[in-house]
């Protein structure tokens, strides 16, 4: 773990793999890099803690065998959604305090580059499932930056719920 200095403390800093999820009970600085993967944070101004994940799939259904244990619940946006707000209930945090912000969801390829057999639009799809998981729960987001076709380096602070966002030259994909 690294740690970035603010005002004369030390801030630790974590990377967030894809299919994982941090859960900020002290401050802490968490980067990822997206490009159809979503992350969705969820943050208590009240608590000064935040959460978030890196998800990768829209759904656990679209697996062979959904009754198949995971390792990693927060592969999948469904499930991902639903893991962050149980994080957030374990911390004494109200669903109608959260501050939800939504991140990710490029498209690297144009239609005319995708054969027909390849799943079209994962990051749309990862973008849709994510609205429609969190409106299921009640929840909207606050701010989003998804869709277009680069990819996004992500800074989530876990203490004041700010995200920087830096999108990538290139195309990811």
């Amino acid at each position: 773990m690294n740690t970035m200095s603010q005002n004369g403390t030390d801030i630790p800093r974590v990377f967030l793999h894809t299919g994982d999820a941090y859960i900020g009970v002290r401050p802490t600085i968490v980067s990822t890099v997206l490009g159809s993967c979503v992350a969705i944070s969820m943050f208590s101004p009240r608590k000064r803690q935040g959460v978030i994940c890196h998800a990768f799939l829209p759904s656990r259904s679209e697996i062979k065998n959904v009754n198949e244990p995971s390792i990693q619940i927060c592969r999948y946006v469904d499930t991902a959604v639903d893991h962050l707000l149980k994080s957030m209930r374990r911390l004494g945090i109200r669903k109608n305090e959260l501050q939800v912000k939504l991140f990710g969801g490029a498209s690297g390829l144009t239609s005319s580059q995708v054969r027909p057999s390849c799943s079209l639009g994962i990051g749309s799809r990862n973008v849709e499932a994510a609205l429609i998981n969190l409106e299921a729960k009640g929840l909207k987001p606050l701010s989003m930056d998804v869709g277009g076709n680069l990819g996004r380096k992500l800074l989530f602070s876990t203490y004041t719920g700010d995200v920087w966002i830096k999108k990538l030259d290139k195309k990811m994909f």
